[in-house]
């Protein structure tokens, strides 16, 4: 085991360590909350927000609608906040993403922990602003998606995960599993991206082979067992008890998860009772399907453009490559800069020899072999599967992060290196930096002005650094300039980062709940649009209904929906029901789920309805197969009441492709 060693604490470091350290969050949280009320999240999940906030039981089962019918195509973990949110501050864009800045907070506090009891304070105030600069993390952070949790939980495990390997203790592990299991609940599988870095570690980092694989056994136990138990509950509770699991045919839980969560996403059918909605545009498959395509040739510029867009989405090439490339990045060099600083610092010297690492540095070259596999096992997953949302690559932030802080650690600890190649780490760095910030900000369409700061406060980090190579290094502690080098080579490092999340400050550049994202993105038709900061705006943003969909509802409460704590009316498309929850709370039964495929209601379920007093009905267009709602209209004993266009824009019929709703009324 290695030696315990007292744990550095951030209460401990001098006050101006301390204060810098609050002005990262507070910069951060400034960047986040800036527009907070514009961009909510998307309709079907903030739908089911607002669901769990009405009732604990929909809580409980991540239910999609105020009846608990139905529960997201997802694990509901990251929704479990929003909800509280909102019962605390009411039913606001802001409440629902509020939680998320708290978890970017949460975050960057995880990053300086570490990177504090790795290098130093130093390291740990780098860590948190690279953390805090990460255009992904700035932009995801400030909109309500299940990425920031997930994002939050794996930095914490990696706290404590860390804390176990500094200390030699076995109960840190256990609560590093419990975190990792928290991710789970987020966002699935995507948690499961830092076991590989953590086990392999945690064996590396104990001495005695029994004991080293004893450990790694306790934290894969810790995080499955974590990871399941909420599935496992679920799946113990009758049918009729619960809500119908989306994603599933069967109402299996497992089946939505590592089905048509998981698996299926590759291999279309590998799971049984995953609903089949990836068989074609998805997975290998889909792949095939656009290289047969493309070697073909297609008449159709939509099929042209389709294939184009599969190819693109399968690219092994995606995360150097537009769109993605931007929102994560900007320090790919100081990442394979401190790969390869690792590599010569604890490289075994002789083949065979036993390994000198003790104490502390055996945690320390642990964490550093973590922090590249897991970000080995990210980008290699992510470059292999389809990647349908920006925010997907948040995977890669936390280990990015901290190994920046890492090479930026041993860049200055080389300043005083003998050798003037060591010497010449930190100018080098800097010179790699600068190029492939140039390729980004071009791709990116960076605002002049951004660029301008980025590049003067580069400058003079490279030429300090350079300056730096003419004159012996002074060891003395009031040396002058002793801490200019490494402040002033932070801050070289990551102005570009720095300088790209600010367009955030520009509604227009900050993404939204559906898609994380800063800057212009690549397929907006006005390359040149003007930045320009947008006026605050933190807090606000009540969720609406369109002039069509208002009419909806006030015609279904005219003909009696919704009294006696009925269901307005049943819908056979979330996107229906899904903005009317969000807006009035109201339950809207829904059959189909996410997917359309999910079968919760049968046509006679639907008659047991009208017979109970539930005689209200809508049905949209184009319609889908099966639907057992449209079957039921077309009987005799139901007449419409009204028909609605959503053709027109911002009427909500961009959602799922619904291009008009018809409310009937059942008897």
């Amino acid at each position: 085991m290695t030696s315990p060693v007292p744990l550095a604490r951030w209460w401990r470091e001098p006050w101006w360590a301390r204060l810098t350290l609050l002005g990262i969050v507070v910069a951060a949280t400034v960047l986040m909350t800036w527009n907070l009320s514009k961009g909510g999240d998307f309709s079907f999940y903030e739908a089911a927000a607002r669901s769990m906030s009405e009732s604990w039981h929909a809580m409980l089962f991540g239910a999609f609608d105020p009846a608990s019918t139905i529960t997201l195509d997802k694990l509901s973990g990251f929704a479990v906040p929003q909800a509280l949110a909102i019962d605390l501050f009411g039913m606001s864009t802001s409440s629902v993403a509020l939680p998320q800045v708290v978890e970017g907070i949460v975050t960057i506090l995880a990053c300086a922990v570490v990177g504090l009891r790795w290098g130093g304070r130093g390291m740990g105030l780098v860590a948190a602003a690279a953390a805090a600069s990460t255009p992904i993390f700035v932009s995801m952070f400030g909109h309500p998606m299940e990425d920031g949790l997930l994002t939050m939980a794996l930095a914490v495990a990696l706290v404590w995960w860390q804390r176990a390997t500094l200390t030699g203790r076995w109960w840190p592990l256990l609560v590093a599993g419990l975190f990792i299991g928290v991710g789970f609940q987020a966002k699935m599988m995507s948690a499961w991206f830092v076991l590989p870095g953590l086990v392999v570690a945690t064996a590396l980092a104990t001495v005695g082979a029994r004991r080293a694989w004893g450990r790694a056994t306790v934290l894969i136990a810790s995080a499955v067992t974590a990871s399941v138990a909420w599935m496992a509950v679920v799946s113990l509770v009758p049918p009729t008890a619960r809500p119908f699991v989306d994603g599933s045919t069967n109402d299996d839980v497992f089946a939505m998860v590592f089905g048509y969560n998981g698996l299926d996403r590759l291999i279309p059918d590998a799971v049984a009772g995953a609903v089949g909605s990836h068989p074609s545009g998805e997975g290998l498959q889909g792949l095939m399907n656009a290289v047969i395509a493309a070697a073909h040739g297609s008449a159709h510029a939509a099929a042209a453009h389709a294939t184009a867009a599969a190819l693109e989405s399968y690219s092994p090439t995606k995360l150097i490559e537009m769109p993605l490339v931007t929102q994560i990045g900007w320090l790919y060099p100081a990442a394979l800069a401190a790969i390869a600083f690792g590599i010569i610092r604890w490289w075994p010297r002789r083949a065979g020899a036993a390994d000198p690492v003790i104490g502390p540095d055996r945690a320390h070259r642990a964490l550093f072999i973590a922090l590249v596999l897991w970000t080995a096992t990210s980008a290699t997953v992510l470059s292999a599967a389809r990647v349908p949302h920006t925010a997907y690559v948040a995977a890669l932030g936390v280990p990015l992060a901290l190994l920046t802080a890492f090479a930026w650690g041993e860049a200055v600890r080389w300043r005083s290196a003998p050798r003037l190649g060591a010497r010449l780490a930190a100018p080098v760095l800097l010179a790699a930096q600068g190029g492939w910030w140039t390729y980004l900000s071009i791709q990116g369409r960076m605002p002049l002005i951004l660029v301008t700061a980025a590049v003067i406060v580069w400058a003079a980090g490279l030429t300090l650094t350079l300056a730096a190579l003419a004159r012996p290094q002074r060891t003395s502690e009031r040396a002058p300039g002793r801490r200019v080098f490494p402040a002033m080579l932070a801050l070289a490092m990551l102005c570009g980062p720095i300088a790209f999340s600010s367009q955030v400050v520009d509604a227009a550049r900050d993404g939204d709940g559906g898609d994380a994202y800063v800057g212009v993105r690549t397929s907006s038709p006005q390359a040149d649009e003007v930045f320009h900061a947008s006026p605050p705006t933190p807090w606000g943003g009540t969720p609406g209904l369109n002039a069509a969909m208002s009419q909806l509802v006030a015609q279904a409460r005219k003909d009696g929906g919704g009294t006696d704590g009925g269901p307005l009316f049943v819908s056979d498309s979330w996107a229906v029901s899904g903005q009317v929850i969000a807006a009035t709370g109201q339950s809207v039964l829904t059959d189909g789920g996410y997917s359309g495929d999910a079968v919760v209601f049968r046509e006679r379920d639907l008659r047991d309805m009208i017979a109970q007093g539930h005689h209200l009905f809508v049905v949209t267009s184009p319609p889908r197969s099966p639907d057992p709602v449209r079957a039921l209209v077309k009987d005799d004993h139901c007449r419409s009441e009204g028909t609605w266009d959503l053709t027109a824009p911002k009427e909500g019929g961009e959602m799922d492709g619904v291009t008009g709703v018809t409310l009937y009324s059942c008897s």
